[in-house]
């Protein structure tokens, strides 16, 4: 998708006359360090190294980004950006945020044709540009969540003044595939979102900003066809197996994220006072399949501003739903002597709890605008993981399936946001 989107800018870009580019760019230069030698730091779930007790890593929070902005005629331009976020597989594709074409007839509609923002949060269209937020880093338990950055599809946009207030719908349609990786496994597998749909409704004003989303979309994935099929077979072939466990193939079956839809639920609200703004989103991420039961997140952020400097105080959670494999009444002693019965069990076992996610974090920080383009930024965050919620932490040994860790986490981040 992305390399015909490519071919229509260039096309677009050759047949039209004379055309006006504006190009600009953005990044951060950054570090991030922290205490435990147990759990280690990743910005999202494409991530696969992690960041443990005395390292200092640049390579989870430094980015630069070149974006392209053609005006072709007064109701079309193209908008081209690529950004380096030291992608687990850095290619033309990976690095290719945006490549659309937008047509707007007039100041109330709008529509995009191409690789877009994948319009899920609040800071959906500038979540990789650090100069444009306070924090250093946005929190973890809403975007680093969900890795997946962009919509190959389109979207229909109509936006209305209403007196001092703005209103904007969104209808958008498309597919995407991102890495997702957990366990320091040592590669991050393709993770497809097939038949996204959703609809993005915001209403602001000068001081405030108030956003509904809701999405829906088809899993595609083959990641556990091998145990869904190795579990029907020791169903077929092993004797007694049902006694052994119970309701095996409907298990598996139901914990298949093949064909599985799921859908993503949002609320977000921004609201600027003279010296101060209040930040919040909650979110609920939700599947048909056992693997993803649900995942509810949100943070609350408050940040005061003075002169070039802003201090900033915010709350995260994360919470996940699980399914409790052990409470089906499954007999290990007789699974033990099946042959491949443990590794069957062990699989299940990581299925379910490959999006165990609870967590609770605490930061402060203070950024300092000391250019008009150039911001410095630190940021403590104190994070507890509750039990049975660490897989957002890599563990420290390569694919250490641990499901019940928990403990505290302390980390610092600073880090140089430009933009040009």
């Amino acid at each position: 998708m992305s390399k015909c989107v490519f071919l229509l800018v260039l096309m677009s870009n050759l047949v039209l006359a004379a055309p006006e580019v504006h190009v600009s760019g953005f990044g951060a230069v950054g570090i991030v360090t922290i205490d435990s030698d147990e759990f280690g730091y990743r910005a999202d779930f494409s991530k696969t190294g992690g960041v443990f007790k005395n390292k200092f890593d640049l390579a989870e929070s430094t980015k630069l980004g070149i974006q392209f902005d053609i005006i072709t005629t007064d109701e079309i331009d193209i908008v081209v950006q690529t950004v380096y976020r030291d992608q687990e597989d850095l290619n033309f594709d990976t690095a290719l945020s945006l490549a659309f074409v937008r047509y707007a007839p007039n100041p109330n509609w709008s529509f995009r044709l191409g690789r877009t923002a994948f319009d899920l949060f609040l800071l959906t269209e500038y979540r990789d540009i650090g100069y444009a937020f306070a924090w250093a880093h946005v929190p973890s338990e809403i975007y680093g969540v969900i890795p997946h950055r962009y919509l190959d599809g389109i979207d229909l946009t109509y936006s209305q003044p209403l007196g001092d207030l703005t209103f904007s719908a969104k209808l958008f349609y498309g597919k995407n595939e991102f890495a997702v990786t957990a366990f320091s496994a040592p590669d991050a597998p393709a993770f497809r979102f097939d038949n996204i749909i959703g609809l993005a409704l915001d209403l602001q004003s000068i001081n405030w900003d108030i956003a509904v989303n809701y999405t829906q979309l088809k899993l595609d994935s083959q990641a556990i066809k091998p145990l869904v099929i190795g579990i029907e077979q020791l169903s077929v072939f092993v004797p007694n197996f049902s006694a052994i466990w119970p309701n095996a193939v409907d298990f598996i079956n139901a914990a298949d994220l093949d064909n599985r839809k799921g859908a993503y639920t949002s609320l977000s609200a921004q609201y600027r006072f003279e010296k101060f703004t209040v930040i919040s989103e909650l979110a609920k991420n939700k599947t048909d399949s056992l693997s993803i039961q649900g995942v509810k997140s949100g943070y609350l952020s408050g940040i005061y501003h003075t002169g070039t400097h802003n201090f900033f105080a915010s709350v995260a959670f994360s919470q996940s739903e699980k399914f409790d494999l052990d409470s089906i009444g499954i007999n290990l002693p007789a699974l033990s002597q099946v042959p491949g019965g443990l590794e069957a069990y062990a699989g299940s076992k990581f299925v379910l709890n490959y999006y165990s996610i609870n967590q609770k974090t605490i930061s402060v920080g203070w950024r300092w605008d000391f250019d008009e383009n150039v911001s410095f930024k630190v940021q403590l965050d104190h994070t507890r993981i509750d039990n049975g919620g660490s897989t957002f932490w890599q563990p420290p040994i390569e694919n250490d399936m641990t499901y019940n860790r928990s403990g505290h986490v302390n980390a610092v981040f600073a880090n140089l946001s430009f933009f040009f």
